[in-house]
């Protein structure tokens, strides 16, 4: 088997997660060229598929295949379109979010969305911040994710956006493919716990 890009398994669900803040606007159907950042590693661009709930990434592997993510309300999954023998790594679902307060500012482009999360001290540190259209379209994220040195800031940034009828079939994994277990992930020696 050709083996997964250790990437995707990395910035898994960093590729992903900026995405539920701003389902409370709107649940559209559209696609987007997105390009997640963080730390000094290389921007990794993605093309964007959303309906509603689901969501499809598609970014470049060897040759002319694909790395595509899913996630979607049944299922989080992980496969290179030309995987051989064709399987699919079923991946957990992100981890639920811990307690944060949030407000919301009016801006020109849409509505920000700032998290908070209270240090052991009692201060209150931001963790998130996410810039949605009033639509429900994510534009913009920055956030604080852990990572295997520690906390880093992970960055989406969204452009070429238009509204889309989606194929069902883009958020399926394909016929012919194997859904497997991913290997558990290593435990990581930090947490996202801002500082006191």
């Amino acid at each position: 088997m050709r083996a997964l890009p250790c990437l995707a398994l990395l910035l898994w669900p960093g590729l992903a997660m900026a995405d539920p803040r701003c389902a409370r606007f709107g649940q559209p159907s559209y696609t987007a060229t997105r390009v997640t950042s963080w730390g000094s590693a290389p921007p990794v661009t993605a093309q964007m598929f959303q309906s509603g709930p689901k969501l499809r990434l598609e970014t470049p592997a060897p040759g002319e295949a694909r790395l595509v993510t899913l996630m979607t309300p049944g299922l989080n999954a992980v496969f290179t379109t030309n995987a051989a023998p064709p399987v699919a790594l079923r991946m957990p679902p992100p981890p639920a979010p811990t307690a944060r307060r949030e407000r919301q500012e009016p801006q020109r482009a849409g509505i920000l969305l700032i998290q908070e999360m209270q240090g052991e001290s009692g201060q209150w540190h931001e963790v998130a911040r996410h810039l949605c259209r009033r639509d429900g379209v994510l534009l913009e994220a920055r956030q604080l994710q852990p990572g295997p040195e520690g906390p880093v800031i992970l960055e989406t940034r969204q452009s070429g956006i238009r509204m889309i009828s989606a194929d069902p079939a883009l958020f399926q994994v394909p016929a012919g493919f194997r859904l497997i277990e991913a290997p558990a992930a290593p435990i990581s020696r930090r947490t996202d716990r801002p500082p006191g």
